[in-house]
């Protein structure tokens, strides 16, 4: 049951196009109100046009539960045909909010079958992989308004934070953690992307 897609409902599709075309993704279909988002690695981006606000959900092959633990929702698909052309972004995995956190650690291992590979029970942040592949990153939030979050690899945090500078994208907020560095940026729909410089110790 690996995670394979990240479909986004967004109500800026035109604008996301481009924003997530910056960050590293290779357009492979665009029939509005959907698109097709290809990284260099990590689940693809499915985008739809929609009225509402922006939602984060993960797709991943199988059945399984329509929402996890804590509540956010989760899909099940089969997975895409392959695409031809990839872009450079790295994808890290859907964060999701939750309030209990070794509770929903053990709720992903028992119910969709993915694995704790690292964790920081300082910062409550925590990472799991499932064998098929893809992986979901769980992140304490008391708050469970927080929306999900897109996470992005990158080698050097600053040096891209740098590069989006000349795009006229501009962070959120940048910080160092325990395993590494992050920056953030709100897409133009209102997708919380997350640029992640972790060590060795993570990922």
């Amino acid at each position: 049951m690996g995670l394979h897609t990240l479909h986004l409902a967004t109500p800026e599709l035109e604008a996301d196009l481009g924003f997530f075309q910056v960050l590293g993704y290779a357009l492979c279909e665009l029939e509005e109100p959907h698109a097709r988002l290809i990284p260099g690695s990590g689940p693809e981006l499915q985008l739809e046009s929609v009225g509402g606000g922006a939602a984060l959900v993960p797709v991943f092959d199988g059945l399984g539960p329509r929402e996890d633990l804590e509540g956010n929702p989760l899909r099940y698909a089969p997975p895409p045909r392959g695409a031809v052309s990839r872009g450079q972004a790295r994808v890290w995995g859907p964060v999701l909010p939750v309030v209990d956190l070794p509770s929903s650690l053990a709720w992903y291992e028992r119910h969709l079958g993915l694995a704790e590979v690292f964790s920081e029970a300082d910062t409550g942040w925590a990472e799991l992989e499932h064998p098929e592949g893809g992986r979901v990153v769980l992140a304490f939030a008391p708050d469970l308004d927080t929306p999900a979050m897109l996470a992005l690899g990158v080698r050097d945090a600053a040096a891209e934070v740098e590069r989006l500078r000349e795009h006229d994208l501009l962070p959120v907020w940048t910080r160092s953690v325990p395993w590494g560095r992050m920056a953030a940026y709100a897409a133009p729909g209102g997708l919380p992307v997350l640029l992640l410089e972790a060590s060795s110790s993570s990922g």
